[in-house]
């Protein structure tokens, strides 16, 4: 075969519900309208003798913790009796461990990918998704989606979209997601409730990540210069769009001088 690239988009969550926690699954469901971008990652994939997965950031190789897509490659041969043995390059654009998915999105590149080259029908990536991650499931293409629960979805379709161009904030410090659901556990019925937000997580997040507390505080002063804002995932990054080109220059220049650790990234939502 020849050498197949991928392409796997990040995403942000507009809003996220905790509905409960699955037991039997360890996991927690959730309620989410998720949105994907053109910030992406990408994959090369080529025929191997050996399974071999390497990860990239500025052409740096890194070690990255809980392979998921080692995980989704061992899974997808358990139960479909293959023998995958590829050599993946991973190109990393999206930020690890900031709520952006990027993990998630491999895997569903790359069980795409399975499908494809194994002749297995694609339609197995509704079941298969929610049992690999998840996130998993929202990234089957790049429709924005209203996510409910561990295995359910429905897509939007808007011909007239509020927004396009989007801000993305990267603080140095990434939060740590079973840290942010043990702290919302744990303060859910108490002081979770003092905060009003789009997202339940946000004040986990807050807790557990001084930097990002400051910086989202910082954000929420300048509220009335926004489309929409919010917290992504689990955090901690921090993403918005404005609504004037004037105030755009003027804040993500201040932001510059006043967070001078913190990464800035600018994207696009899939329309």
């Amino acid at each position: 075969m020849k050498t197949t690239l991928l392409t796997s988009p990040a995403k942000i969550n507009l809003t996220l519900k905790v509905l409960n926690y699955d037991k039997l699954l360890s996991k927690h469901k959730i309620s989410s309208k998720v949105y994907l971008l053109k910030l992406s990652d990408t994959i090369k994939v080529s025929k191997s003798k050996n399974l071999s997965i390497k990860y990239y950031i500025n052409k740096k190789k890194i070690i990255v913790q809980n392979d998921i897509i080692k995980k989704t490659i061992l899974y997808f041969d358990k139960k479909y009796g293959t023998n995958s043995k590829f050599e993946i390059s991973i190109n990393k654009m999206i930020p690890i461990g900031y709520g952006l998915g990027g993990g998630s999105s491999n895997s569903a590149s790359i069980l795409k990918f399975l499908y494809k080259f194994h002749n297995i029908d694609n339609k197995n990536f509704y079941i298969d998704a929610p049992n690999i991650g998840s996130d998993v499931l929202i990234f089957y293409d790049n429709y924005p989606k209203v996510i409910d629960g561990l295995d359910k979805f429905k897509k939007i379709y808007s011909k007239k979209p509020r927004w396009k161009k989007i801000f993305l904030l990267i603080p140095s410090k990434k939060n740590i997601t079973k840290k942010i659901f043990d702290i919302y556990r744990n303060n859910k019925n108490t002081l979770i409730k003092k905060i009003f937000s789009q997202n339940d997580l946000l004040y986990s997040s807050m807790m557990f990540n001084e930097e990002f507390q400051n910086l989202y505080n910082f954000i929420e002063t300048q509220k009335d210069k926004f489309k929409v804002n919010g917290m992504s995932g689990s955090g901690s990054s921090i993403f918005f769009t404005f609504k004037s080109n004037i105030a755009e220059k003027s804040l993500i220049n201040d932001i510059r001088s006043k967070y001078p650790l913190v990464r800035i990234e600018k994207s696009y939502y899939f329309s």
